[in-house]
C-alpha cells in the first residue's frame, strides 16, 4: 500500500527519534512487544516484498486483573475488549470482562472511518 486512509494514532508532540532501534529479522522472524510502547514502521527500501501480520493478544487473567501496561499518554475512549476471540474455541471474552473496560462512550461520537471495500 502506498498510503493508509485510516486515521492512525500518532504523537502529538515532537519525539526524539535518535538513537533509533531497528529490528532486522530473518524470514519468518517474530517480534513480540507491548502495544502500549511507542512503535512505528519504516519505509521498506530493501527491494524485497515484506509481509507483516499483526496479532493483538491478551491474557484473560491479566485482563480481569487489569494488569496491563499503565496508560500514560493516550486519551482513547471505548474498548475493543469485546472483539478478542479465544484461540481454542473462537468465543468472545465474557461480557463482564468487557464491562470492566467500558467507559460508556461506545454509542457516542461519530464514525470517522468506514471501509468502503
Amino acid at each position: 500500500m502506498k498510503e493508509d486512509p485510516r486515521p492512525l494514532p500518532k504523537p502529538t508532540e515532537q519525539l526524539e527519534l535518535d538513537p533509533q532501534i531497528r529490528l532486522i529479522l530473518p524470514a519468518g522472524g517474530i517480534i513480540l512487544f507491548s502495544g502500549a510502547q511507542m512503535h512505528s514502521s519504516v519505509p521498506n527500501t530493501s527491494g524485497k516484498t515484506r509481509f507483516s501480520i499483526d496479532f493483538r493478544v491478551v491474557h484473560e487473567d491479566d485482563v480481569k486483573a487489569k494488569g496491563g501496561a499503565p496508560i500514560v499518554d493516550e486519551e482513547c475512549t471505548g474498548t475493543t475488549m469485546r472483539d478478542y476471540l479465544r484461540g481454542t474455541d473462537l468465543s468472545h471474552l465474557p461480557d463482564d470482562v468487557g464491562d470492566l473496560y467500558d467507559d460508556g462512550t461506545g454509542s457516542e461520537g461519530k464514525l470517522i472511518y468506514q471501509d468502503k471495500r
